[in-house]
């Protein structure tokens, strides 16, 4: 099976069941990294982006403290800030994350992250 195979599969499991992230955690974040290497054609890099996506969506199903969720999501956002297609598409994760909070559903909170754009001078 090839690499967005294997990220595809391990994805609809957690889509589907939110607890089985613990078990799968490690080999999705692996092949991910992997699917996003320089080699990699667009079909990895968009199974990368669901796992990472599904990864959120079964943190914000059970979320291990008040500040997991907005930080999964804040590195999504730095990891896709110069790729405005992948980019867009966390905007409706991130409408979700908003509502959530709203509601009181969970937990708000404010992660101050650095700005990791290099500097020119």
């Amino acid at each position: 099976m090839t690499v967005q195979g294997r990220l595809e599969a391990l994805a609809a499991r957690i889509e589907a069941d939110p607890a089985a992230l613990a078990e799968l955690r490690a080999d999705g974040d692996g092949l991910a990294d992997d699917a996003e290497g320089a080699a990699s054609g667009d079909g990895d890099r968009d199974a990368a982006l669901r796992w990472r996506i599904a990864v959120v969506r079964a943190v914000i199903a059970d979320p291990p403290d008040g500040d997991a969720v907005r930080e999964l999501y804040g590195e999504l956002v730095d990891r896709y800030r110069d790729q405005p297609v992948r980019l867009a598409a966390l905007r409706p994760l991130g409408d979700d994350i908003r509502r959530l909070e709203a509601d009181g559903t969970l937990a708000s909170s404010l992660v101050a992250r650095s700005d990791r754009r290099p500097r020119r001078p």
